[in-house]
């Protein structure tokens, strides 16, 4: 809902960090004199990854999973360089070597369901999400959750999730939108139209934002109000692209063909 939706991928949806060997060392010299092969190796390529070269980077994630010492997440850490690097399939194996340590790795199970989703294997990204979003247990992680439930035309158990997110992410703009576009997805104006308003006015709002907003009035066959106020920045032009684009994919006959079909418009 590469949400975006915001449905962006996920992966949104999704942020993934490490911290840097440099700035760990200088900070505290102890814990890395006596933290493990692997988890020097894990280090070095955070602090690689984060200059760009993801290529050196992945290979060096491998080389920590593969130590004896590796814990599971070096293979959460090659996984999510994968991932980063667009390559779904190979982060699935590395997510899959970790669960395989450790079954309840939350994070592992995350990443998997978002590797699954990025391969457009939705209910299979939206079982692995299912199983992850509790234990890890952040707005992020509920957010994937609902953008596979929505892509699997499953949208009135989306906009729950959604609202699992925000309770955890009040006014989170991405969470907003996904679950407008959840809920246009079903006709349910009482839930799209308020978000789409506010997304259509916020003075946060990012041009994402906006597209996914008309794409929401779209679905409720309201083009012609979006188009009497359209969004700052937002050609005439592309407003009228989208919402061609919401009208296919409102003539569908079932929520699960429409929420096909926008997962083609937004991938």
């Amino acid at each position: 809902m590469r949400v975006p939706i915001v449905l962006l991928p996920v992966l949104a949806i999704v942020a993934l960090a490490g911290c840097q060997t440099g700035s760990h060392s200088a900070v505290n010299p102890k814990a890395a004199a006596s933290s493990s092969p692997s988890e020097r190796l894990v280090n070095l390529a955070d602090d690689i990854a984060k200059r760009g070269d993801s290529d050196t980077a992945i290979a060096l994630y491998q080389k920590a999973a593969a130590l004896p010492d590796a814990r599971p997440s070096a293979y959460v850490k090659t996984g999510d360089a994968y991932m980063r690097a667009g390559e779904p399939a190979e982060a699935a194996k590395a997510y899959q070597a970790a669960l395989a340590k450790a079954p309840n790795n939350g994070e592992a199970m995350l990443g998997l369901g978002s590797a699954m989703m990025d391969a457009g294997d939705y209910n299979a990204g939206m079982r692995a999400l299912a199983q992850a979003a509790p234990l890890v247990n952040t707005s992020s992680s509920y957010n994937r959750l609902g953008v596979a439930q929505t892509l699997s035309g499953h949208t009135q158990e989306a906009q729950v999730t959604f609202g699992q997110a925000l309770k955890m992410a009040p006014g989170d703009l991405d969470i907003e939108t996904n679950m407008a576009l959840a809920a246009g997805l079903e006709g349910n104006a009482g839930v799209a139209l308020p978000l789409a308003q506010k997304l259509v006015g916020a003075s946060n709002a990012q041009l994402h934002h906006k597209r996914n907003a008309v794409i929401v009035y779209g679905l409720l066959g309201q083009g012609d109000q979006v188009r009497a106020t359209p969004p700052v920045g937002l050609p005439t032009q592309e407003i009228n692209k989208l919402l061609s684009q919401a009208q296919s994919i409102r003539a569908k006959g079932s929520t699960q063909a429409k929420a096909q079909a926008l997962g083609s418009v937004l991938g």
